[in-house]
Protein backbone atom coordinates (compact mmCIF):
# COMPACT_ATOMS: atom_id res chain seq x y z
CA UNK A 1 0.00 0.00 0.00
CA UNK A 2 2.44 1.93 0.73
CA UNK A 3 4.60 1.59 -2.82
CA UNK A 4 1.08 2.72 -4.34
CA UNK A 5 0.67 5.76 -2.21
CA UNK A 6 4.23 6.88 -3.11
CA UNK A 7 3.41 6.14 -7.08
CA UNK A 8 0.05 8.40 -6.25
CA UNK A 9 1.84 11.22 -4.88
CA UNK A 10 4.50 10.76 -8.01
CA UNK A 11 1.47 11.04 -10.45
CA UNK A 12 -0.37 13.98 -8.43
CA UNK A 13 3.26 15.69 -8.19
CA UNK A 14 3.40 15.40 -12.11
CA UNK A 15 -0.41 16.54 -12.39
CA UNK A 16 0.72 19.79 -10.56
CA UNK A 17 3.90 20.22 -12.50
CA UNK A 18 2.11 19.96 -15.84
CA UNK A 19 -0.60 22.20 -15.28
CA UNK A 20 1.34 24.90 -13.49
CA UNK A 21 3.85 24.67 -16.83
CA UNK A 22 0.51 25.31 -19.35
CA UNK A 23 -0.47 27.79 -16.79
CA UNK A 24 2.74 29.51 -16.75
CA UNK A 25 3.11 29.85 -20.62
CA UNK A 26 -0.90 30.62 -20.51
CA UNK A 27 -0.04 33.78 -18.70
CA UNK A 28 0.79 36.19 -21.43
CA UNK A 29 -1.97 35.08 -24.22
CA UNK A 30 -4.17 35.39 -21.50
CA UNK A 31 -2.92 39.02 -20.62
CA UNK A 32 -3.01 40.56 -24.55
CA UNK A 33 -6.42 39.29 -24.81
CA UNK A 34 -7.41 41.06 -21.52
CA UNK A 35 -5.54 44.25 -22.97
CA UNK A 36 -7.80 43.68 -26.60
CA UNK A 37 -10.69 43.32 -24.35
CA UNK A 38 -9.93 46.57 -22.26
CA UNK A 39 -8.75 48.60 -24.83
CA UNK A 40 -12.38 49.20 -26.17
CA UNK A 41 -11.73 48.51 -29.66
CA UNK A 42 -12.59 45.04 -30.86
CA UNK A 43 -9.58 45.64 -33.74
CA UNK A 44 -6.60 46.20 -31.31
CA UNK A 45 -4.05 43.51 -31.26
CA UNK A 46 -0.95 43.41 -28.87
CA UNK A 47 1.42 42.05 -31.48
CA UNK A 48 4.92 40.15 -31.02
CA UNK A 49 6.38 38.42 -28.17
CA UNK A 50 8.69 41.38 -27.11
CA UNK A 51 6.02 43.84 -27.53
CA UNK A 52 5.54 44.67 -23.51
CA UNK A 53 9.81 44.76 -23.52
CA UNK A 54 9.51 47.55 -26.24
CA UNK A 55 7.35 49.68 -24.59
CA UNK A 56 8.41 49.41 -21.25
CA UNK A 57 12.38 49.98 -21.68
CA UNK A 58 10.78 53.48 -24.29
CA UNK A 59 9.64 56.87 -22.92
CA UNK A 60 9.47 58.54 -26.06
CA UNK A 61 6.40 58.85 -28.69
CA UNK A 62 7.35 59.78 -32.31
CA UNK A 63 4.19 60.65 -33.58
CA UNK A 64 3.18 61.55 -37.59
CA UNK A 65 0.17 63.49 -36.46
CA UNK A 66 -1.71 63.14 -39.39
CA UNK A 67 -4.57 60.32 -38.39
CA UNK A 68 -3.37 60.51 -34.73
CA UNK A 69 -3.49 64.50 -33.82
CA UNK A 70 -5.29 65.41 -36.67
CA UNK A 71 -8.81 64.12 -37.94
CA UNK A 72 -6.57 62.98 -41.01
CA UNK A 73 -8.90 64.04 -44.02
CA UNK A 74 -9.45 67.73 -45.00
CA UNK A 75 -12.29 69.58 -43.59
CA UNK A 76 -13.76 72.79 -44.12
CA UNK A 77 -13.03 74.73 -40.97
CA UNK A 78 -14.26 78.28 -42.34
CA UNK A 79 -16.59 79.51 -44.25
CA UNK A 80 -16.75 83.60 -44.86
CA UNK A 81 -19.30 84.96 -46.98
CA UNK A 82 -18.89 88.61 -48.03
CA UNK A 83 -22.79 89.09 -47.45
CA UNK A 84 -24.06 86.85 -44.71
CA UNK A 85 -27.08 86.63 -46.75
CA UNK A 86 -24.85 84.29 -48.85
CA UNK A 87 -23.84 82.09 -46.50
CA UNK A 88 -26.06 79.39 -47.57
CA UNK A 89 -26.16 79.57 -51.18
CA UNK A 90 -22.23 79.76 -50.51
CA UNK A 91 -22.24 76.39 -49.23
CA UNK A 92 -24.98 74.71 -51.61
CA UNK A 93 -22.95 76.01 -54.83
CA UNK A 94 -19.49 75.97 -54.16
CA UNK A 95 -20.61 71.71 -52.56
CA UNK A 96 -22.88 70.83 -54.92
CA UNK A 97 -19.85 71.75 -58.44
CA UNK A 98 -17.04 69.89 -56.16
CA UNK A 99 -19.27 66.65 -56.02
CA UNK A 100 -18.18 66.52 -59.82
CA UNK A 101 -14.08 66.75 -58.57
CA UNK A 102 -12.02 64.17 -57.22
CA UNK A 103 -9.33 65.54 -54.94
CA UNK A 104 -8.89 65.70 -51.17
CA UNK A 105 -9.95 69.48 -51.22
CA UNK A 106 -12.96 69.13 -53.31
CA UNK A 107 -13.73 65.88 -51.35
CA UNK A 108 -13.84 68.14 -48.14
CA UNK A 109 -15.82 70.96 -49.99
CA UNK A 110 -18.59 68.36 -51.27
CA UNK A 111 -19.85 67.59 -47.74
CA UNK A 112 -21.13 70.63 -47.42
CA UNK A 113 -24.29 70.10 -49.65
CA UNK A 114 -25.92 67.18 -51.50
CA UNK A 115 -24.95 66.27 -55.00
CA UNK A 116 -26.94 69.39 -57.67
CA UNK A 117 -27.38 69.42 -60.47
CA UNK A 118 -23.66 69.98 -61.52
CA UNK A 119 -23.21 69.72 -64.67
CA UNK A 120 -20.43 70.92 -67.32
CA UNK A 121 -17.76 70.57 -64.67
CA UNK A 122 -14.37 70.81 -65.59
CA UNK A 123 -10.58 71.26 -63.80
CA UNK A 124 -8.70 74.09 -64.31
CA UNK A 125 -5.25 73.39 -63.74
CA UNK A 126 -3.13 75.65 -60.82
CA UNK A 127 -6.63 77.67 -60.64
CA UNK A 128 -9.52 75.14 -59.66
CA UNK A 129 -13.17 74.25 -61.13
CA UNK A 130 -15.74 75.65 -63.17
CA UNK A 131 -18.87 74.25 -64.27
CA UNK A 132 -23.08 75.05 -63.62
CA UNK A 133 -25.05 73.97 -60.42
CA UNK A 134 -28.87 74.24 -61.63
CA UNK A 135 -28.05 76.38 -64.68
CA UNK A 136 -26.25 78.73 -62.52
CA UNK A 137 -22.15 79.41 -63.45
CA UNK A 138 -19.76 78.66 -60.80
CA UNK A 139 -16.07 78.60 -60.05
CA UNK A 140 -14.26 77.72 -57.23
CA UNK A 141 -10.96 77.91 -56.71
CA UNK A 142 -7.90 80.23 -56.21
CA UNK A 143 -8.51 83.67 -54.60
CA UNK A 144 -6.70 85.14 -57.59
CA UNK A 145 -9.00 83.30 -60.15
CA UNK A 146 -12.09 84.45 -58.57
CA UNK A 147 -10.66 88.14 -58.07
CA UNK A 148 -11.52 87.89 -54.60
CA UNK A 149 -8.86 89.55 -52.23
CA UNK A 150 -7.92 86.77 -49.07
CA UNK A 151 -4.47 86.07 -47.62
CA UNK A 152 -2.81 83.67 -49.17
CA UNK A 153 -2.57 80.34 -47.77
CA UNK A 154 -0.61 79.83 -44.79
CA UNK A 155 1.12 76.12 -45.00
CA UNK A 156 -2.03 74.57 -43.37
CA UNK A 157 -4.86 76.15 -44.25
CA UNK A 158 -6.18 76.41 -47.67
CA UNK A 159 -8.30 78.94 -48.74
CA UNK A 160 -10.33 78.47 -51.66
CA UNK A 161 -13.08 81.00 -53.38
CA UNK A 162 -16.36 80.90 -54.59
CA UNK A 163 -18.42 82.50 -57.86
CA UNK A 164 -21.83 81.71 -58.48
CA UNK A 165 -23.06 83.96 -61.98
CA UNK A 166 -20.38 85.77 -62.26
CA UNK A 167 -19.73 87.70 -58.82
CA UNK A 168 -17.74 86.32 -55.69
CA UNK A 169 -19.67 85.22 -52.67
CA UNK A 170 -17.26 84.89 -50.60
CA UNK A 171 -14.19 81.93 -49.09
CA UNK A 172 -13.40 78.45 -48.00
CA UNK A 173 -11.33 77.80 -45.48
CA UNK A 174 -9.97 73.95 -45.60
CA UNK A 175 -8.03 72.24 -43.25
CA UNK A 176 -6.88 68.56 -41.59
CA UNK A 177 -8.22 69.96 -38.36
CA UNK A 178 -7.09 69.05 -34.92
CA UNK A 179 -8.75 66.31 -32.89
CA UNK A 180 -10.80 67.91 -29.96
CA UNK A 181 -9.04 65.04 -28.10
CA UNK A 182 -5.63 65.70 -28.67
CA UNK A 183 -4.47 68.77 -26.83
CA UNK A 184 -5.95 66.47 -23.69
CA UNK A 185 -4.32 63.43 -24.58
CA UNK A 186 -1.11 64.34 -25.09
CA UNK A 187 -0.99 66.36 -21.99
CA UNK A 188 -2.43 63.37 -19.95
CA UNK A 189 0.65 61.06 -21.54
CA UNK A 190 3.33 63.31 -20.96
CA UNK A 191 2.12 63.49 -17.41
CA UNK A 192 2.12 59.70 -17.17
CA UNK A 193 6.19 59.95 -18.39
CA UNK A 194 6.16 60.10 -22.23
CA UNK A 195 7.87 62.43 -24.14
CA UNK A 196 5.70 63.26 -26.92
CA UNK A 197 7.74 64.43 -30.69
CA UNK A 198 5.30 65.05 -33.08
CA UNK A 199 7.17 64.68 -36.65
CA UNK A 200 5.59 68.08 -38.83
CA UNK A 201 5.48 68.47 -42.53
CA UNK A 202 6.28 71.70 -42.80
CA UNK A 203 7.28 74.88 -40.97
CA UNK A 204 3.43 76.00 -41.22
CA UNK A 205 2.14 72.77 -39.66
CA UNK A 206 5.49 73.30 -37.06
CA UNK A 207 3.72 76.62 -35.76
CA UNK A 208 0.14 75.10 -35.79
CA UNK A 209 0.78 71.97 -34.46
CA UNK A 210 2.68 73.96 -31.71
CA UNK A 211 0.03 76.39 -30.64
CA UNK A 212 -2.54 73.54 -30.75
CA UNK A 213 -0.37 70.60 -28.79
CA UNK A 214 1.61 73.32 -26.32
CA UNK A 215 2.55 69.77 -24.37
CA UNK A 216 4.32 68.71 -27.19
CA UNK A 217 7.59 68.77 -28.94
CA UNK A 218 7.30 69.44 -33.04
CA UNK A 219 10.30 69.40 -35.05
CA UNK A 220 10.24 69.39 -38.92
CA UNK A 221 11.22 66.14 -40.84
CA UNK A 222 11.74 63.63 -38.05
CA UNK A 223 13.92 63.07 -35.25
CA UNK A 224 17.12 61.09 -35.13
CA UNK A 225 16.47 57.29 -33.66
CA UNK A 226 20.20 57.26 -31.53
CA UNK A 227 19.22 59.29 -28.34
CA UNK A 228 19.35 55.89 -26.06
CA UNK A 229 16.19 55.03 -25.86
CA UNK A 230 14.04 53.18 -28.92
CA UNK A 231 11.21 55.14 -29.50
CA UNK A 232 7.48 54.06 -30.13
CA UNK A 233 6.27 55.30 -33.42
CA UNK A 234 2.08 55.82 -34.30
CA UNK A 235 1.77 55.88 -37.37
CA UNK A 236 -0.55 54.93 -39.81
CA UNK A 237 0.46 52.40 -42.91
CA UNK A 238 -0.11 54.55 -45.38
CA UNK A 239 2.16 57.91 -43.55
CA UNK A 240 4.98 59.53 -45.08
CA UNK A 241 7.00 58.78 -41.75
CA UNK A 242 8.91 55.73 -42.83
CA UNK A 243 10.39 54.81 -39.02
CA UNK A 244 8.20 52.08 -37.64
CA UNK A 245 10.16 49.58 -39.04
CA UNK A 246 13.36 51.44 -37.28
CA UNK A 247 11.60 51.59 -34.03
CA UNK A 248 11.28 49.81 -30.48
CA UNK A 249 7.88 49.23 -31.78
CA UNK A 250 4.83 50.80 -33.45
CA UNK A 251 1.72 51.55 -33.16
CA UNK A 252 -0.39 51.32 -36.63
CA UNK A 253 -3.06 50.16 -37.92
CA UNK A 254 -0.80 47.76 -40.37
CA UNK A 255 2.49 46.69 -38.70
CA UNK A 256 5.72 45.73 -40.72
CA UNK A 257 7.06 42.60 -41.40
CA UNK A 258 8.44 41.20 -38.05
CA UNK A 259 7.56 43.78 -35.80
CA UNK A 260 6.42 44.10 -32.19
CA UNK A 261 3.72 46.71 -31.14
CA UNK A 262 -0.06 47.52 -31.39
CA UNK A 263 -1.94 47.06 -34.64
CA UNK A 264 -5.16 49.34 -34.10
CA UNK A 265 -7.26 50.41 -36.86
CA UNK A 266 -7.81 53.89 -35.65
CA UNK A 267 -4.55 55.76 -34.50
CA UNK A 268 -6.35 58.81 -33.11
CA UNK A 269 -4.33 59.54 -30.05
CA UNK A 270 -6.80 59.78 -27.54
CA UNK A 271 -7.32 56.00 -28.09
CA UNK A 272 -3.04 55.35 -28.52
CA UNK A 273 -3.02 57.15 -25.37
CA UNK A 274 -5.53 54.63 -23.31
CA UNK A 275 -3.96 51.56 -24.82
CA UNK A 276 -0.22 52.82 -23.35
CA UNK A 277 -1.75 53.46 -20.48
CA UNK A 278 -2.85 49.60 -20.03
CA UNK A 279 0.31 48.55 -21.44
CA UNK A 280 2.28 50.21 -18.50
CA UNK A 281 0.36 48.36 -16.27
CA UNK A 282 0.73 45.06 -18.22
CA UNK A 283 4.32 43.98 -17.24
CA UNK A 284 3.60 44.35 -13.40
CA UNK A 285 0.68 42.11 -13.94
CA UNK A 286 2.34 39.56 -15.92
CA UNK A 287 4.88 39.20 -12.76
CA UNK A 288 1.71 38.73 -10.60
CA UNK A 289 0.14 36.05 -12.59
CA UNK A 290 2.91 34.15 -12.89
CA UNK A 291 4.28 34.54 -9.31
CA UNK A 292 0.68 33.30 -8.71
CA UNK A 293 1.15 30.12 -10.46
CA UNK A 294 4.37 29.52 -8.89
CA UNK A 295 3.03 29.56 -5.45
CA UNK A 296 0.32 28.00 -6.28
CA UNK A 297 2.51 25.15 -7.47
CA UNK A 298 4.47 25.03 -4.86
CA UNK A 299 2.13 25.43 -1.93
CA UNK A 300 0.42 21.92 -4.18
CA UNK A 301 3.65 19.73 -4.13
CA UNK A 302 4.56 20.51 -0.96
CA UNK A 303 1.45 19.38 0.44
CA UNK A 304 2.48 16.27 -1.30
CA UNK A 305 5.21 15.66 0.41
CA UNK A 306 4.71 16.89 3.95
CA UNK A 307 1.13 14.77 3.66
CA UNK A 308 0.95 11.46 6.07
CA UNK A 309 1.28 8.18 4.72
CA UNK A 310 -2.42 7.07 3.58
CA UNK A 311 -3.85 10.79 3.19
CA UNK A 312 -5.64 11.38 -0.24
CA UNK A 313 -2.56 13.13 -1.89
CA UNK A 314 -5.10 13.36 -5.08
CA UNK A 315 -7.20 15.99 -3.13
CA UNK A 316 -4.25 18.30 -2.77
CA UNK A 317 -3.45 17.74 -6.78
CA UNK A 318 -6.58 18.64 -7.79
CA UNK A 319 -7.10 21.91 -5.48
CA UNK A 320 -4.20 23.27 -6.70
CA UNK A 321 -4.95 22.38 -10.24
CA UNK A 322 -7.92 24.67 -9.93
CA UNK A 323 -6.62 27.17 -7.79
CA UNK A 324 -4.38 27.82 -10.83
CA UNK A 325 -6.92 30.09 -13.21
CA UNK A 326 -7.53 32.16 -9.98
CA UNK A 327 -3.90 32.67 -10.02
CA UNK A 328 -3.82 33.92 -13.22
CA UNK A 329 -7.29 35.67 -13.19
CA UNK A 330 -6.39 37.60 -10.03
CA UNK A 331 -4.05 40.25 -10.78
CA UNK A 332 -6.49 41.48 -13.85
CA UNK A 333 -9.14 42.05 -11.58
CA UNK A 334 -10.18 46.06 -11.18
CA UNK A 335 -7.65 46.63 -13.44
CA UNK A 336 -8.43 50.21 -15.52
Amino acid sequence: MTGLLSLTSVLAAAAIVVAAAIAWWSARPILHASIHRRSGDSRTRLVGRGALDAFARSDTLVVDPVGSITVGELRVVGVEPIDPEHDRSLRWFAGALQHGADDPVARAISRLSARGGATEVKHVPGLGTAGRVDRHPVRVGASEWIGLDRPPDDGWHQVVAVEVDGRALGSLTVADPVRDQAPGAVASLVADGWRVVLVAPSDAAVRHLSAAVPCATVVRDGPTLEDGTDPVVVARSSTALDLRSAAGAAVSDRLPTRSAGVAMEDVAIHHVAAVLRLLRGARPRLRAMRLGVLVVAAAGTGSLLLAPPGSPEVFAAVASVLALPAALMLPLARWT
